[in-house]
């Protein structure tokens, strides 16, 4: 599992485009650690957003 920052870097944008995608529900993490972090899976990842573009969601 990948923390809100590699994920970003993995896809080119900032940590805070990640965290608002999970805020409005367009990412759903895998775990929401105790300090309310969030941890994703990069083949999670990768699947919603191809489920978004599909969708024209995005």
């Amino acid at each position: 599992m990948s923390p809100c920052g590699e994920v970003a870097k993995r896809l080119g944008v900032t940590q805070r485009a990640v965290t608002k995608w999970v805020a409005q529900g367009k990412l759903v993490p895998a775990v929401i650690t105790p300090g309310r972090r969030y941890r994703l899976r990069w083949s999670e990842v990768r699947q919603q957003l191809r489920d978004l573009q599909e969708r024209d969601d995005w």
